[in-house]
């Protein structure tokens, strides 16, 4: 790093405070995987082994997985707010450190640090709601829910007595006055939703400094929901960076 560069103590100190925030909002969110996990656990096993209980259970215990979904999402965007912040300190200012003239061109890394110093003012996250909700489902809660509706389809199949044709397994499903098709229609319109919803939000992987493309992107084969910088063409805006420099006064 040149003169310009910050002070290196308050960059140490800034990095460890960054990584304990994200450790500290990492944990959090392995606690409401934990309420989510013991819950399910509970009902289910109360839910199949009680032939009487009713199967509208398993529903609205799917319903309080996504109100525990919200919440973990809500988390997980604090937590990608520090993750991002601690990213743009590997990529501008520990990997130019480690390794010199190898990082991105010292304008560049000044601008992203500076970029990093007016965020610290702000303490809204950068992930929206729906992209955190398909991250958490893809990770941990997609899981979960196919295990409860997978155990919502158990119960309508032997509750009270087995069934013995499909025509009887969809009216099981009615709900007071809903009939079981309708039930079943708005179940699987609902599973599709939520599936689109994790296969379009973004990766938290990584390669060469670049954000992997979502599932679905990668299926498709084009950035349709969310539109990054390709290597060629961050290449081209570092050689842009280094032609600023040689323009500059001071050259």
């Amino acid at each position: 790093m040149d003169d310009d560069s910050p002070d290196r103590t308050v960059m140490v100190h800034f990095y460890r405070a960054s990584v304990i925030h994200a450790d500290v909002w990492r944990q959090r969110l392995d606690a409401t995987t934990n309420w989510a996990i013991v819950t399910n656990a509970a009902m289910l096993s109360f839910t199949l082994s009680q032939p009487d209980t009713p199967h509208f259970i398993v529903l609205l215990l799917i319903g309080v997985n996504f109100l525990l979904l919200i919440m973990e999402s809500r988390r997980y965007q604090l937590y990608d707010l520090w993750r991002r912040r601690i990213r743009c300190l590997d990529r501008y200012f520990i990997a130019p450190n480690l390794a010199p003239g190898h990082g991105p061109s010292s304008t560049h890394a000044r601008r992203e640090l500076k970029a990093l110093a007016d965020d610290l003012g702000h303490s809204y996250p950068q992930l929206n709601l729906i992209d955190a909700v398909g991250y958490r489902l893809r990770r941990n809660y997609g899981y979960i829910q196919l295990i409860a509706l997978g155990s919502w389809y158990l119960k309508l199949f032997i509750h009270p007595t087995v069934v013995t044709d499909t025509e009887q397994f969809v009216r099981r499903a009615h709900i007071g006055y809903i009939s079981g098709p309708v039930t079943m229609t708005l179940v699987t319109s609902l599973t599709l939703i939520v599936l689109f919803i994790a296969l379009r939000a973004p990766s938290e992987q990584m390669v060469a400094w670049q954000q992997l493309p979502s599932p679905i992107e990668r299926l498709l084969r084009t950035p349709i929901f969310h539109r990054r910088m390709a290597l060629d063409e961050e290449e081209n805006f570092h050689r842009h960076d280094h032609r600023d420099e040689d323009d500059s006064p001071e050259s």
